[in-house]
């Protein structure tokens, strides 16, 4: 059996695309996800792609103490599980510390997949320094730590690994699903929402503001919400990432408020503009074409790449944002040659999981 846990919505998506391969060789394929009211998504994606699953513990929430008090729950929980369906041969993970920490401790082969593990401080060969935490206790735990060609082999040696155990892939994460949407007017989320369809449309994602790496709540995406209104003829859309009534409550007049989760199809398709506070859907955004602003409050390796190929814009300004937003509003960005530059699937990383881990583990 083997053991995937999906923590985050980005590894949602991506394993949701690995987990039918899996099955699709034969294997027996075990899927936990975490929970909470203001933390639903990676849960709802695997419901919209009808992947069986079991919910096991919540996210801890902002402070450090909530965060391992719900983590020494979770993985309390994660052990009676394993008491009643037996133990895994293997787990897969997108670098999540509950269940990485635990596998190791009572010795499954742990496969990690890792896109952020290092934030935007360099040394002199040009190499982050600042490592993240979370990577910090799950990297060096890996049998296998698969990550993608923008991540620099020499970071990856940083978690004690050596090149036998780390594999590059030559794609970024988010063109696995994104490049296979067709646009079809049938899923045009704007008609859903009552919203006229000849408005040029524009969505607004929040910074993930409770997770580890985030320092503060940065105001800025909230302040240029109603100025995008007051300026630009628009449909202006905000996607929520924990609390849609605080949202509602602050902004329901000037903009429309995402009640559910929406599968890729629906939305981006019908975005004529993106600003976005996070990493996964500004790299979603520019792959499928959307012009993009960051405003995040880190700059981390994959935001120094779309920056430097010019793929993305950043500000932390709302005069700057308006007048990008104006320029760019509906303008198309070229993007393929620089999310993929090899064959973009799971092929080669499931051969390499099999050649060395699960035939040994005979899952």
């Amino acid at each position: 059996m083997i053991w995937i846990d999906v923590a985050t919505p980005k590894y949602a998506m991506f394993f949701t695309i690995m987990i039918k391969e899996l099955q699709k060789r034969g294997y027996e394929v075990l899927v936990t996800t975490r929970y909470a009211p203001n933390y639903t998504e990676a849960k709802e994606i695997l419901e919209l792609h009808k992947i069986p699953h079991i919910v096991l513990g919540e996210y801890g929430g902002a402070s450090l103490l909530e965060k391992f008090e719900a983590r020494i729950f979770r993985q309390k929980e994660i052990l009676d599980l394993f008491k009643v369906r037996g133990m895994p041969k293997v787990l897969l993970s997108g670098c999540v510390v509950d269940s990485v920490q635990l596998g190791f401790g009572i010795g499954i082969p742990i496969i990690n997949f890792s896109d952020t593990p290092a934030f935007d401080k360099v040394d002199y060969f040009g190499i982050p320094r600042n490592l993240s935490i979370v990577s910090k206790l799950t990297m060096p735990f890996s049998k296998l730590c698969f990550y993608p060609f923008v991540l620099p082999m020499e970071l990856m040696l940083r978690f004690a690994l050596d090149e036998s155990q780390i594999v590059p892939y030559p794609f970024i994460d988010v063109a696995l699903w994104i490049n296979k949407i067709k646009k079809d007017s049938k899923n045009d989320f704007r008609i859903r929402y009552g919203l006229d369809t000849l408005k040029p449309t524009i969505l607004v994602r929040e910074e993930e503001y409770k997770a580890h790496y985030v320092k503060e709540q940065i105001p800025i995406i909230y302040e240029v919400i109603p100025l995008l209104k007051k300026e630009i003829d628009a449909n202006i859309i905000i996607m929520p990432r924990y609390e849609k009534d605080r949202l509602k409550r602050d902004f329901g007049e000037v903009a429309t408020i995402l009640e559910e989760k929406l599968k890729p199809e629906e939305f981006y398709p019908f975005i004529d503009l993106f600003i976005g506070g996070g990493g996964t859907m500004n790299l979603e955004a520019i792959c499928y074409g959307i012009p993009t602003i960051s405003t995040r409050s880190i700059w981390l390796i994959h935001d120094q790449y779309l920056i430097k190929h010019k793929l993305m814009f950043w500000s932390q300004n709302c005069q700057e944002i308006l007048e990008i937003a104006k320029k760019m509003l509906g303008k198309r960005i070229e993007s393929q040659s620089y999310f993929v530059q090899g064959e973009c699937n799971f092929n080669a990383i499931i051969d390499r999981i099999e050649s060395q881990i699960l035939k040994e583990a005979k899952c």
